[in-house]
């Protein structure tokens, strides 16, 4: 039992290590591309579209090109703006740039001569798939109006939590997006690496001292705390070194890991069995990053503690009443002692 609970903690840490490694390269290019932004580009676009380009979604061109909004992203001539698009937007900022655009709509409209009245003119005028949810909310705040309020105070925090809730789906989005590319990278360095899982779990199996090692590793992993997420130009990308290192260490271990000699006469003596067990071992690699460093981080720490490695209470140094100063048994109960003679009573 034992024994497996080491295998499986030997393995979560080089799954947590490549993970590290897998994420950190994926968010490079990811922010390289401004994914971020794209997203945020298409979440207004599904909650303010003008049209389509390209059969493609756009967001209403007002909003995108708002003094508030062109100080964010100033695109460079001859690109879109979405690969320049800013990749946050808080809900205050947007609710305030969409009322200033609607009031700046409304402005003029027969009737309009109060802010609501300017809110709801500029509601309007604008096309139907963009004015169908602000009329909504619109009548969402008249509704939900208590006593002294502005309906457009109401409006504006009623966009603003709409926009929250949009901003949660494209988390759902981008999570996704980094779990394709997580697998697809993962994939493609335990090629590079030749990381074959069902190689390092029967290396993890029958070398004892291997195993060892990397428990020992995965334990201080745990103890130092959880993975890194953020990196400078400066820093070395986290966990590299040491996916490098243990990699290196179970390579020299004469294991068929990374290639080497080792693995050359493997796939020359059985190029069928290799291809294909590799094969499968690298496809493992890739779902194992795509699952991500902390879910195997917090695998570590659990199998750690069915292990029963955690740290031990240190024994207590408090003395209970009545035994201090005491080297012999203690007396029973009623035994007087005033230091010339004892009496029961």
């Amino acid at each position: 039992m034992l024994q497996t609970l080491d295998v499986a903690l030997g393995l979560s840490f080089i799954f947590f290590l490549f993970s590290v490694l897998v994420s950190t390269t994926s968010e490079m290019i990811l922010s390289w591309s401004n994914a971020r932004g794209k997203m945020l580009w298409k979440a207004l676009a599904h909650m303010l579209p003008e049209g389509k380009r390209n059969d493609t979604l756009v967001p209403l061109n007002d909003f995108v090109q708002h003094p508030l909004m062109t100080a964010m992203h100033r695109d460079p001539p001859g690109e879109s703006v979405s690969k320049s698009f800013p990749s946050y937007l808080s809900n205050s900022q947007f609710s305030q740039v969409l009322m200033d655009i609607l009031e700046t709509k409304g402005t003029g409209a027969a009737g309009a001569e109060t802010r609501w009245e300017q809110v709801r003119a500029g509601i309007n005028k604008l096309d139907e798939g963009a004015a169908g949810p602000l009329q909504a909310l619109s009548r969402d705040a008249e509704r939900n109006l208590l006593p002294g309020q502005e309906p457009s105070s109401v409006f504006q925090f009623l966009a603003g939590q709409w926009f929250e809730a949009m901003m949660d789906r494209s988390t759902g989005w981008y999570k996704r997006l980094t779990q394709v590319w997580n697998f697809g990278l993962g994939i493609a360095l335990a090629i590079a690496c030749n990381l074959n899982v069902i190689a390092i779990t029967r290396a993890l199996s029958t070398n004892d001292q291997l195993r060892s090692a990397l428990v020992q590793k995965a334990e201080a992993a745990v103890k130092e705390g959880g993975p890194a997420t953020t990196t400078t130009a400066s820093q070395p990308r986290p966990g590299e070194a040491e996916f490098q290192q243990t990699m290196s260490a179970i390579s020299n271990a004469g294991f068929p890991v990374g290639w080497n000699s080792t693995t050359a006469t493997a796939w020359k003596t059985h190029p069928v069995s290799s291809f294909f067990e590799s094969l499968l071992g690298w496809l493992m690699a890739g779902a194992a990053a795509a699952l991500g460093a902390q879910f195997w981080f917090d695998l570590m720490k659990n199998i750690i503690n069915m292990r029963g490695t955690g740290t031990k209470p240190e024994p207590s140094s408090n003395v209970p009443p009545g035994e201090a100063g005491m080297t012999g048994p203690i007396p029973p109960a009623g035994l007087i002692i005033d230091g010339t003679q004892s009496q029961q009573i």
